[in-house]
């Protein structure tokens, strides 16, 4: 594993190699200032893990490499930090301040009330998304992990469950953008509505590396941690991999072991039956249980299915 930047590297040579990270910098607590210190010096006058800062680093100026996550050496407080200061920089700064430079551009260009109406509606319903996800991630999801790191895991949550249903929220930053280059009606070039499509671009690069953090680094983690309390546990291990199973896993489960096909299940659930397909190889992978019978019996142990439930089909 080659690694762009060392403990040995200076701090200032990380900015000039890649602007960006000033914000991952931000985000992990440091202030600007560094002089000619090191990555070793720096986050040790701040108190933060050298290797967790650098594995960061690493993978988002490195291009996502998987070989540029060290297992099991990562300081999770310190991650969990540098995620929820990001939330707080999307929540409280960047997304408003698009906002207001988006508000200026129209107005500059528009003199019809439902055009700045839809697009700026278009925005705030994206904002307000943003707002959701990242609450949930801040009053569900990290509190789940730290307690996690002490030993005192939540019978009733896994990050399975967050893992599921994760998703990119960058993508309507892109719907906006081709919204506002091609259908934009102004009839005068617009500085403004150029300083708007930077930002959007940037907020868009920026939500996508920190999606890739989540996914890539703060998820197997928490996985790594959820198999230790597993393998110190036992008596809770079969109960947790239960729990893994979301919502909408056990929904789906119930209906195969009652002999619904997929098509059936599709139209009871209201959902494609692509989606189907796809939850039920979920089921398969987290329960290591291939066989209808298999899942029937996983179900009635577990008692998400009574004996009577499925008699018609076992009979």
């Amino acid at each position: 594993m080659v690694q762009k930047f060392t403990p040995s590297s200076k701090m200032n040579d990380l900015i000039r190699e890649d602007a960006s990270l000033l914000l991952t910098m931000t985000r992990f607590g440091l202030p600007l200032g560094f002089g000619e210190k090191t990555v070793r010096e720096v986050c040790l006058e701040r108190d933060i893990d050298a290797t967790t800062f650098l594995t960061v680093v690493n993978y988002i100026s490195g291009g996502f490499q998987s070989d540029l996550i060290p297992a099991d050496t990562i300081n999770i407080d310190n991650l969990v930090t540098y995620l929820r200061n990001a939330h707080n920089f999307f929540i409280d700064f960047k997304l408003p301040l698009i906002r207001r430079k988006l508000i200026d551009a129209i107005d500059d260009s528009i003199k019809e009330d439902p055009y700045k109406k839809m697009i700026l509606k278009f925005f705030d319903d994206y904002e307000q998304e943003v707002q959701k996800h990242m609450a949930y991630e801040n009053n569900t999801v990290f509190p789940y992990v730290l307690r996690l790191c002490k030993g005192d895991k939540d019978p009733e949550y896994s990050i399975a469950v967050f893992e599921q249903n994760h998703e990119n929220i960058e993508s309507k930053l892109s719907d906006l953008k081709n919204i506002l280059v091609k259908y934009f009606p102004s009839q005068k070039p617009n500085y403004l509505l150029n300083e708007v499509l930077f930002d959007l671009a940037d907020c868009e690069l920026d939500l996508d590396r920190h999606t890739k953090v989540e996914d890539c680094l703060f998820i197997p983690l928490t996985e790594r941690l959820e198999k230790k309390y597993e393998e110190s546990h036992p008596d809770t291990s079969q109960l947790d991999k239960s729990e893994s199973l979301t919502d909408r896993e056990v929904e789906i489960l119930t209906c195969v072991v009652k002999g619904l096909t997929n098509k059936e299940i599709a139209q009871q659930l209201f959902l494609s039956t692509h989606t189907v397909i796809s939850h039920r190889r979920n089921i398969t992978r987290k329960l290591e249980i291939h066989s209808t019978a298999g899942l029937t019996i996983y179900a009635i142990v577990n008692k998400l299915v009574s004996i009577e439930d499925i008699k018609a089909v076992i009979e």
